[in-house]
């Protein structure tokens, strides 16, 4: 759809200032009684909006998968096109203009249309949800559940990514990703999923050896590697004094610290939703009832306008509707 210049003014999403700045970038652009056809560089026009999303030249460079150098061209690139400068270059920092805010926002919306709309044209989008979240995620919480989506929409296909970082939804890398976090995120939709709590988990048989807090002296204490669930922010609120946190082995995911105490090799503080699939198969047991809050939640997150896919409006519903009910048993 082509905007006149008149009609400019009156976009929602454009106010004060800004309406000014984009009204003169685009005057320059104009020819005769219609806007021009030529465009800027897409790859400038990309770069340009990642940097001024993330706030670095150096997180744009990482999610476009290029060096910080390149971005840097880029945008010089973009600003000779406009001709006129949308960052301003302060001590080594670069922040961004008035007119540059307005045409990032632009270029945001610009480049999620264009997403969607190419998206929309492939096989895949008609039945294809690919989300993005943690390996000990997926492999705790939602792979035993996934069965149970697969069962009541046996059309969609679950493209499940569990890599080592999440990827974030406006890259156009997935469709969902599922974070734990603070929340909400700027220039996102995040939808809370549920909250978490830390307890102590076990096996049976080390259970028996735990009549009371001040056992927990005795045995291996397994450690998560998230700062977020250290066995110092339990122990300070529930242990007696006098007991410290014991060494002991330390695993990089909940994945490996589940299937560490599963086997007998000491007593690991865990998040209650990854753990649930075990406890309901009775391999892992609370030796005591005290919990921690976690202080974050999991969150769905997705880019803005997304939802209107009815395959990632399907399994959004379902998924928010799986912390109540009970955990299935891991195979």
């Amino acid at each position: 759809m082509l905007v006149s210049l008149r009609e400019i003014h009156r976009l929602p999403w454009l106010s004060g200032g800004s309406k000014c700045a984009i009204f003169d970038i685009v005057c320059e652009k104009v020819t005769g009684s219609t806007v021009s056809r030529t465009l800027p560089p897409l790859n400038s026009v990309k770069a340009f909006e990642a940097a001024v999303r993330h706030g670095t030249t150096l997180a744009a460079a990482a999610e476009l998968g290029v060096t910080h150098g390149a971005v840097s061209r880029q945008i010089k690139q973009l600003e000779a096109w406009i001709g006129r400068p949308l960052f301003q270059r302060l001590g080594g920092r670069l922040v961004v203009t008035e007119a540059g805010a307005a045409y990032a926002e632009i270029a945001g919306r610009a480049l999620d249309l264009l997403h969607d709309g190419t998206h929309g044209l492939t096989e895949v989008s008609d039945h294809v949800v690919r989300v993005s979240t943690t390996a000990s995620f997926a492999s705790e919480w939602l792979m035993p559940r996934l069965p149970r989506f697969q069962s009541l929409h046996p059309q969609i296909d679950i493209w499940l990514d569990e890599g080592k970082g999440i990827v974030d939804p406006r890259s156009g890398g997935c469709d969902l990703a599922i974070r734990m976090g603070a929340g909400p995120w700027p220039g996102v939709s995040a939808v809370p999923l549920m909250s978490d709590r830390l307890r102590p988990v076990c096996s049976p048989g080390l259970a028996s050896a735990l009549q009371c807090l001040g056992d927990l002296a005795t045995v291996p204490l397994l450690h998560d590697g998230d700062p977020n669930a250290q066995w110092s922010r339990w122990l300070d609120e529930f242990a007696p004094q006098g007991i410290g946190i014991a060494a002991g082995s330390r695993f990089a995911s909940s994945a490996l610290l589940l299937r560490a105490a599963t086997d007998g090799q000491g007593v690991a503080l865990a998040r209650e939703r990854l753990s649930e699939a075990w406890l309901a198969s009775g391999r892992l047991v609370h030796p005591f009832s005290e919990a921690v809050e976690l202080g974050l939640a999991y969150w769905l997150v997705l880019r803005q306008g997304a939802e209107a896919r009815r395959p990632l409006r399907s399994f959004m519903a379902w998924i928010a509707a799986q912390p109540a009910l009970p955990a299935p048993e891991p195979g």
